[in-house]
């Protein structure tokens, strides 16, 4: 082991981290860790979405089945990076936006979030923070391998937009 890991300590009597052999001087603003978080939107109405006890049914914690504009990246907790994570969404969620991508039909989309809800129900301990958990390789290959049988679906339709562009909507209007 490193000596930085070594080293590597957390504070909790102080709420901060720092190094034993390097400590933070105290003119440095402590910072806080925590173990959990309660997930909320407020800009949104609670009736359109909300998360109870943060559960949030998004299909591969992406896309919304019944909200077919709302769209969401990066909110999960991966055993592993959440950046490779978010910039795989991104770009999953920039393909289904341009049309080289077409999300599978509501009722699979359903079926796939109540079967990720029985596997992570096995997996994990019941609780409020593992509501979103997701293991980062495991979910890398399930996105490539929707994105490519989506990808196929997409051709298949022509490659449609997944809804009117808005800008040419408004031109049109004018």
């Amino acid at each position: 082991m490193s000596s930085s890991y070594r080293s590597l300590h957390i504070n909790t009597s102080r709420e901060r981290m720092e190094y034993s052999d390097f400590p933070m001087p105290k003119s440095y603003p402590d910072f806080p860790h925590h173990t959990g978080y309660k997930v909320s939107f407020p800009f949104f109405d609670e009736a359109l979405i909300s998360a109870p006890d943060n559960e949030l049914p998004l299909y591969r914690r992406v896309f919304h089945p019944e909200i077919d504009s709302v769209f969401f990246v990066g909110l999960l907790q991966p055993l592993g990076a959440i950046m490779p994570i978010a910039e795989t969404q991104s770009a999953w969620l920039c393909d289904h936006l341009a049309g080289r991508y077409a999300l599978p039909s509501k009722a699979a989309m359903r079926a796939d979030i109540a079967a990720d809800r029985r596997r992570m129900a096995k997996r994990y301990v019941a609780s409020k923070r593992h509501t979103m958990q997701v293991d980062f390789d495991d979910y890398l290959v399930a996105v490539a391998r929707e994105r490519a049988v989506g990808g196929k679906r997409a051709a298949a339709g022509g490659n449609a937009l997944p809804m009117a562009p808005r800008a040419a909507a408004a031109a049109a209007a004018a």
